[in-house]
């Protein structure tokens, strides 16, 4: 709290200076009446001027000159009855208690006037003994009853309410910071402003501790974007986003569990706090650098096939850099110097030129057919059975060719009870696509086909309900989700 001005030690303050002042101007007029004494008795022969005169002459000069330093017309204000302090002019006191007026009637919302009584008397005074302006103010606050000083609390410009102790609030902004910092932490502040000021307000206007800690810490969940960083995996991303593979997946129809590349951005759900926080930690780590690759053309190999003849070896680097992070998920690197510590070592990598036969897998697949999605792969529920469906179902008409979703050789082309007529190619890659329910098939086990070949028509044998084509995919064995490996 501000300290009240009272006026008995400015008194006792200011009449110790004024009688300082007065000491030294009774000796500055002592040195100038001796100056002139000097001065006439030295060329008193060449001036025919009566001492007397002169030496009046003299004091009144030198009042003249001197007096208006010291002394001026002052007031001695009185509020009360309660003696404040002087003032130069009446106006300045009067412009206070406008000024007073005004911020308690903004305050209060409504207009307010002071109701004290306040006398003035005149007389010439020091000035050293003209008293501050800030304290009058502040005495006159004081004497209103409906304000007073507390701390109010706002965020990004909204008012937040009012705190008679900030202590409580000053530690909970300090916790909501606190996971944010560390050891190599340079700066750590909310992403809006958090203001607490300590100035006047209404009596009675306190707000609710614990509802206001409730709102600081609660979260929200958000759509946010996640930018891929090396050694980043699906199942990764979505573990520290407290999602699942599935999830994530659905937030990005986009992405392919086949493919996952550094920068990449995905679409994540993030809880967000109500008060974000954005830190920056100054950090020095080691990273790779990565091994330089050369490639050797070898017609013994098949185009696009390669080999690795000399794996080479990273080298290392010692980097400095400053992180930014958003709620401790980093939004910003800025790399401030790099030193190589070890140099890398080229990978030399041998490089099929040799030309593909058609019917070799081509490493991607296609659709089987065109149509709708009757069931998808997963847990369904079918005649009131809930059962574990290994592929997808695209529903088309009878007759509809069926096309090799890659190159490879065909291992089974028959007849089986659930699948109907199904065919089952061997990509030679670990991987194997069935195409079941068929109404024919036109392939034989040891043929080899090329990704598009038509191997069948499409029909609904074995344990259909209509036609349709049943596609799977298997890796090593196991069954996959073939939405994965299509485009």
């Amino acid at each position: 709290m501000d300290e009240i001005l009272y006026p008995g030690p400015q008194l006792s303050e200011a009449a110790e200076n004024g009688a300082a002042a007065k000491r030294d101007w009774r000796k500055e007029l002592r040195d100038r009446v001796d100056d002139m004494l000097f001065r006439w008795d030295a060329g008193r022969e060449k001036r025919r001027f009566p001492a007397r005169a002169f030496l009046l002459a003299a004091l009144f000069i030198a009042v003249l000159t001197t007096v208006p330093t010291v002394y001026t017309r002052g007031y001695e204000v009185t509020v009360d009855g309660t003696p404040l302090g002087v003032v130069s002019d009446r106006g300045e006191f009067e412009r206070i208690v406008g000024r007073v007026e005004d911020r308690v009637g903004e305050i209060l919302g409504c207009d307010y006037d002071l109701t004290c009584e306040v006398d003035y008397k005149s007389r010439i005074v020091e000035r050293s003994e003209i008293s501050s302006l800030s304290g009058f103010e502040t005495y006159l606050f004081n004497q209103v009853d409906e304000v007073s000083k507390n701390y109010t609390f706002s965020i990004d410009g909204k008012d937040m309410g009012v705190l008679a102790d900030a202590t409580e609030l000053e530690e909970l902004l300090a916790e909501l910071k606190a996971p944010y910092q560390n050891a190599n932490t340079v700066s750590c502040e909310f992403t809006v402003p958090v203001n607490l000021d300590y100035s006047y307000t209404a009596n009675g206007d306190t707000a609710d501790m614990d509802a206001l800690r409730a709102l600081l810490t609660s979260d929200s969940v958000e759509a946010v974007t996640y930018t891929v960083q090396k050694g980043d995996t699906y199942s990764g991303i979505a573990k520290k986003h407290d999602m699942t593979v599935d999830e994530l997946m659905a937030m990005n129809p986009q992405a392919s569990l086949k493919s996952l590349m550094p920068k990449q951005e995905l679409t994540v759900q993030r809880n967000v706090p109500y008060l974000s926080v954005r830190s920056v930690d100054a950090v020095t780590y080691q990273e790779a650098i990565p091994a330089p690759i050369e490639y050797k053309e070898d017609d013994t190999m098949y185009q696009g096939d390669t080999k690795v003849l000399d794996p080479g070896a990273e080298g290392t680097a010692l980097v400095t850099a400053r992180i930014t992070y958003l709620n401790g998920y980093e939004e910003a690197r800025d790399i401030q110097n790099t030193r190589e510590l070890t140099a890398p070592q080229t990978k030399v990598v041998a490089k099929g030129t040799k030309e593909r036969p058609k019917t070799m897998a081509k490493g991607n697949f296609i659709w089987p057919v065109r149509g709708t999605i009757t069931s998808r792969y997963g847990w369904r529920t079918l005649f009131g059975v809930s059962d574990f469906h290994g592929g997808l179902d695209i529903g088309v008409r009878t007759g509809t060719s069926v096309k090799a979703a890659d190159g490879g050789k065909v291992v089974t082309a028959c007849w089986h009870n659930s699948y109907g007529y199904y065919v089952v190619i061997d990509h030679e890659n670990g991987k194997q696509t069935y195409y079941a329910h068929n109404s024919k098939l036109l392939v034989r086990v040891g043929e080899r086909v090329y990704q598009g070949q038509v191997i069948a028509k499409s029909g609904s044998t074995g344990n259909s309900t209509g036609p349709h084509c049943h596609f799977e995919v298997r890796v090593n064995g196991q069954r996959v989700n073939p939405r994965n490996y299509l485009p």
